[in-house]
């Protein structure tokens, strides 16, 4: 879209490959398979002179996808899988030429994607394999423009599994990345008066469980031999009010089980072999503001799980985390002129694991 002037510019581009979506009510069995050899591309391009108020723009792009809510119980057995001919890419592309009052800019990409939400028992059996390309990407120029607020966020992730809800809930995974998956945030503003935020995650595999007042537990296993990386860029000649903060986030794998008023369980093998990498390329130019934060971190392995309780419940999990792949992170900061404060932080781990309880009110 090209335009001069406008108000306030809302868009949104959304692409699926293969999509199946249910709202239940009663019992339900789903099974099936979804397979991905071609691409799936989501692209929201936007040029303008003026946006006097808000430019909110995003893409995602799904190559699989499956979508289950509602009120009941569910047993679910799915295969996803991509082959390495696959390709999934979001871009978000914002160029200011004069002035804009506040951008917001999302991205996200998975190349196998399963969401399950709801209250009611949720048995879910899930097979994921990617072998093909995964990238998110939001950049916006405005080299030569006022921008009052500047906020992006971008996700790629090769497989992904997000439960959400109450009641029991289990997921039996079976995850295996051997792809390249990309996120990448990038802005350059000459005046970003009251600061910018950017950030980047990028992810072979994932997985996250919520559950509220009932058990939830997460097994099965987790292989990342692709490249992961994450990489945030702010140059900003001057935020003058504000605040500028950049960070940038990979891992190969990822399982995260939280629970609120019950039991919790992790027991996830990890392997990842392939390179991670997070990197946060920062320039401010003589207009400083009121501080800078930038944060790059890397894990090969990352397995959590938290359990906060009104009564006496607990966590537990049999697990084992193995890397073998490059972990590298890295801070570039430039400053030329006065800032508040200046923080910034590096981290990469090989694995990594957090195992907590507490009963409610402590």
């Amino acid at each position: 879209m090209t335009a001069a002037d406008a108000e306030t510019v809302v868009t949104n581009a959304f692409a699926q490959a293969n999509s199946a979506t249910g709202l239940i009510t009663n019992w339900t069995g789903v099974t099936g398979s979804q397979s991905l050899t071609g691409s799936s591309s989501a692209v929201s391009t936007i040029s303008m002179d003026n946006a006097w108020s808000y430019v909110t723009t995003g893409a995602q792009a799904q190559g699989n996808a499956l979508s289950v809510q509602g009120d009941a119980n569910a047993d679910i057995d799915m295969a996803q899988s991509a082959a390495a001919s696959a390709r999934v890419d979001a871009l978000s592309d914002l160029r200011i030429s004069a002035y804009a009052g506040h951008t917001v800019q999302t991205a996200a990409s998975a190349t196998n994607a399963a969401e399950v939400s709801g209250f009611g028992a949720r048995d879910v059996t899930l097979s994921q394999s990617a072998a093909g390309q995964t990238s998110a990407a939001a950049r916006l120029d405005a080299s030569g423009a006022e921008v009052e607020t500047v906020a992006q966020g971008v996700q790629a992730a090769g497989n992904s599994l997000t439960m959400a809800g109450g009641d029991f809930a289990r997921a039996e995974i079976d995850q295996s990345q051997s792809g390249t998956v990309l996120a990448v945030a990038e802005a350059d503003v000459a005046l970003a008066d009251f600061g910018a935020v950017s950030a980047s995650q990028a992810a072979g595999n994932t997985v996250t469980l919520t559950n509220d007042y009932g058990y939830g537990e997460v097994r099965g296993s987790q292989s990342n031999t692709g490249a992961v990386r994450a990489v945030t860029t702010l140059n900003l000649d001057a935020y003058s009010n504000g605040v500028a903060a950049g960070s940038a986030n990979a891992v190969g794998n990822s399982a995260l089980t939280s629970v609120i008023g019950a039991d919790g369980y992790s027991g996830i093998a990890q392997t990842n072999s392939g390179p991670v990498s997070a990197q946060v390329n920062f320039t401010g130019g003589a207009g400083g503001g009121l501080g800078t934060a930038l944060n790059a971190t890397a894990m090969g392995n990352a397995q959590s799980a938290y359990v906060c309780a009104e009564c006496p419940v607990s966590v537990g999990g049999q697990f084992s985390q193995t890397n073998g792949g490059s972990v590298t992170s890295r801070v570039n900061g430039v400053h030329a002129g006065y800032t508040g404060a200046i923080t910034s932080t590096s981290t990469a781990i090989g694995n990594a694991a957090t195992f907590s309880t507490r009963q409610g009110g402590q």
